[in-house]
């Protein structure tokens, strides 16, 4: 199902508690709308759309666009994590303006409180107040907030917040911070609190997250045969912070699921399908940012089998949610907003409350089954059938590293490079693989933060992987990125 038929579905169900529509961009009226969302239970306002559905669209709408993310981010105290899109139906343009259930109620407008009654927004009652007041004292005993006795600042990654930092600078969905402003930063986000680093900060930001929590290690097993079986080629556990593992994890998706073949009798040629990609990024977030932390056993399975790979976190369907409703559009309700607040932060989250629409129609598009949600009290599990490895070895990572090696060896022999030490060997498979997690290319900054090498020699790396063919430079000079080429990806499946 496609983004516009989305729309239009969210459209005939007409306005409620969640949902309401504007004709024409009031900018005032819609921060006091997404106040009262925010003091409620989360919601969408679509504009460009009359009250009884018709759609008129919005003129100059990436215009309007632009300037509501500024206005509703220097208006609504305390700072909310709202999305702005502009959404295409036909010839017409709307805007779509979505939050979740704030974190930090009362929400507040231009000195005032407003509040969701039915369909309509209403300046929130003394007794609505103290309901609020209520609900953040609770929040602020959530696990999340919970003080991480022994963490200093010194044990959390500083490039992984410089990043982080960076990413507000360049997407603009939040305060900005210099790149030095680390507290202020933690201060900011409710990571550090009354002198402590929170169970949030250890999730996203520790070195060694598992030595103060061991639930946050994500285990990935490559099963030879059914779940009952002991048998597997690969199993390893996953010890880094959120970020860290999602890029290595992603990194093994990429460099290991095998391609989808179909034949095309039209033409009698064999046509490879990739994998669906963000279906399975999707389904790894989900699974990561909505865990249920508070277990100190709780953990995220990563489980291929020879029909299909299953993605399991503890905890149950959060927000009153069940697996038939995530195959509709729905408004996400995160079990840990701090958490996954600072993934919106970083663009990691992109539409709310349609991820798991999308990743339907993902896996519709390659040729592969819909994911299936599977939920109880203990767990949740979501299903990719027909996703598999290509590789039975056990050392399924050392197809790139010997990929690599063998490339920079044969254009030694071959007089195209000079002979390198095993220093720099290793420099120039730490940035192939930096090239791999960024699926959508990698620019000299990327790998400059990835392996903390200086301008320079990060260049002459790069000099070196595209005189041996395992880069290539695609774009405009400024704007371009480093990919691999489709020779060395070949290489590495034909290794495994």
């Amino acid at each position: 199902m496609k983004d516009e038929q989305l729309i239009k579905n969210l459209i005939k169900k007409g306005e409620s508690e969640q949902l309401e529509f504007k004709e024409v961009v009031r900018k005032e009226d819609i921060a006091k709308t997404l106040c009262a969302f925010l003091n409620a239970e989360g919601g969408t306002l679509l504009l460009g759309v009359q009250e009884d559905g018709k759609i008129i669209g919005v003129d100059s709408a990436e215009k309007h666009e632009n300037e509501l993310k500024q206005y509703l981010f220097q208006s609504i105290i305390p700072e909310a994590p709202v999305t702005v899109s502009i959404e295409k139906i036909g010839a017409k343009e709307i805007i779509s303006v979505k939050v979740w259930n704030g974190s930090k109620p009362p929400y507040i407008f231009n000195g005032e409180i407003f509040y969701r009654r039915g369909t309509r927004t209403v300046k929130a009652t003394s007794a609505d107040i103290s309901k609020l007041i209520t609900e953040r004292q609770k929040t602020e005993l959530h696990w999340e907030r919970q003080p991480a006795l022994g963490l200093d600042i010194v044990d959390l990654d500083e490039l992984e917040i410089r990043k982080t930092i960076q990413d507000l600078t360049k997407f603009g969905r939040g305060k900005l911070f210099g790149e030095k402003d680390i507290e202020d930063f933690l201060l900011y986000y409710s990571l550090y609190r009354d002198g402590h680093l929170t169970n949030a900060a250890v999730v996203l930001f520790a070195k060694e997250p598992s030595r103060y929590l061991p639930q946050c290690r994500v285990r990935l097993t490559v099963f030879n045969e059914s779940k009952t079986s002991n048998s597997y080629s690969y199993d390893k556990v996953f010890e880094g912070n959120l970020f860290r593992n999602i890029e290595e994890i992603l990194q093994f998706f990429e460099v290991n699921i095998a391609t989808k073949s179909k034949f095309l009798e039209k033409k009698w040629l064999r046509e490879d399908v990739t994998y669906p990609k963000f279906a399975l990024r999707e389904g790894l977030m989900n699974a990561l940012i909505h865990r249920d932390f508070s277990s100190v056993s709780g953990t995220v399975h990563i489980a291929f089998y020879p029909t299909h790979l299953e993605i399991i976190n503890s905890g149950s369907l959060y927000g009153g949610y069940s697996p038939t409703d995530l195959a509709k559009s729905h408004l996400s309700v995160p079990r840990n907003p701090d958490i996954a607040h600072i993934c919106f932060l970083r663009q990691m989250i992109e539409k709310i409350g349609r991820g798991t629409v999308l990743m339907i129609e993902d896996c519709k598009s390659k040729g592969y089954v819909s994911p299936k949600w599977i939920s109880n009290a203990g767990s949740t599990t979501v299903v990719f059938t027909g996703v598999t490895v290509t590789a039975k070895a056990d050392a399924l990572n050392d197809a790139l590293n010997d990929a690599v090696n063998d490339a920079v060896n044969d254009a030694v022999r071959k007089g195209t490079i000079d002979a390198v030490s095993d220093a720099v060997n290793d420099a120039l498979i730490d940035t192939v693989n930096t090239i791999i997690k960024l699926s959508d290319g990698a620019a000299i900054k990327d790998i400059m933060d990835a392996t903390g090498k200086s301008n320079a020699t990060v260049k002459r790396y790069l000099q070196v992987l595209r005189e041996i063919n395992l880069i290539e430079f695609k774009g405009a000079a400024k704007t371009g990125k480093y990919y691999l080429t489709n020779q060395i990806l070949k290489k590495i499946k034909a290794q495994k």
